[in-house]
């Protein structure tokens, strides 16, 4: 089941805090979470869970992809990525994903289409490192 986000309860939480793994669905509301300080969880005795539980599994996994706040800031800021949002076409794709029962599916399905591979490209040029 998916959690929600922590800071507005609304939509589901995609990302986490680094520090206190809290859930946000986007950088206003990583914005807003940030406004107040933050601790770093106590770790999790190992005799007090001795099986991988294998959504744990998925979560490493998913941190392995999961973007940054710098990289967040950069698609945010990135003047492609808000040229290409400013589309209402677009803006109605986007929310397509956003109410699929399979999001990652839904995705796989709009990159067929070449407006949306042009927002994909350019937010994945936009989380690249400045030069």
């Amino acid at each position: 089941m998916s959690k929600l986000c922590t800071v507005c309860s609304t939509s589901v939480a995609k990302y986490k805090c680094p520090i206190c793994t809290s859930g946000y669905c986007s950088v206003s509301c990583y914005k807003v979470h940030k406004s107040e300080p933050c601790t770093r969880p106590e770790p999790i005795q190992k005799h007090e869970f001795p099986a991988v539980i294998a959504e744990d599994k998925d979560d490493e996994e998913e941190e392995k992809h999961r973007l940054g706040v710098d990289e967040l800031r950069r698609v945010g800021e990135s003047p492609r990525v808000r040229e290409l949002l400013e589309s209402p076409q677009m803006r109605e794709l986007i929310e397509q994903v956003h109410k699929d029962a399979d999001p990652v599916q839904a995705i796989r399905v709009l990159r067929q289409r070449a407006e949306f591979e042009q927002l994909v490209q350019a937010m994945l040029e936009a989380t690249e490192s400045p030069k």
